[in-house]
């Protein structure tokens, strides 16, 4: 299982003041907080942990069909590593390993079920727009993103006729997305 999500930091400064009064104590466990106020970097932190739970959150909505809010219900460890980190999300014993990649613009976040890998995982990074599904149809011939038969979004492989499941994630201007395959299913 797969969930991906990104945060558009220019987007997230303008539109969220995570700084207001029990902000944080709302979204994050006490282990979290602590790592957003002991970082150098505290608005970054901040992203970064949400677009962990986040990601993990749409594995469990796939497995689940259920929709809802608990993010403190997501426990987060992180470790970064320049502009990498990787992590773990912890939710209901349920553990989910994550790689993120952080840069000026925007942090974004793979998450796996564990025992899932990166090495299979292949990523689309598109500019986000209304017409994002006819835009990646188009300029990925071998592809097609479409949704299955429970309305969940799916990457369908022409040459091979496989249907592989998709997270899609999109935030202000980028869009993500990640599919798993196998090396032979790899299109461009």
């Amino acid at each position: 299982m797969l969930g991906n999500d990104v945060v558009d930091l220019k987007l997230a400064r303008r539109r969220n003041n995570w700084r207001r009064a029990n902000y944080l104590s709302k979204i994050f466990t006490p282990d979290e907080q602590r790592l957003v106020y002991h970082s150098d970097c505290p608005d970054l932190m901040v992203w970064l942990i949400w677009s962990m739970k986040e990601a993990a959150y749409k594995i469990v909505n796939r497995n689940t069909g259920l929709r809802f809010f608990d993010p403190k219900g997501f426990h987060c460890t992180v470790q970064i590593h320049d502009l990498k980190a990787t992590g773990c999300v912890d939710y209901r014993g349920e553990q989910f390993m994550t790689h993120s990649e952080i840069n000026e613009h925007y942090v974004h976040t793979l998450s796996f079920k564990t025992g899932s890998g990166i090495e299979q995982c292949h990523v689309v990074q598109r500019r986000n727009a209304d017409d994002y599904v006819l835009s990646f149809n188009l300029k990925h011939k071998g592809l097609m993103l479409q949704k299955n038969n429970s309305g969940l979004p799916e990457i369908f492989i022409r040459k091979t006729q496989s249907r592989h499941l998709a997270s899609v994630s999109h935030h202000g201007r980028f869009l993500f997305i990640a599919y798993l395959h196998t090396t032979e299913e790899v299109v461009s």
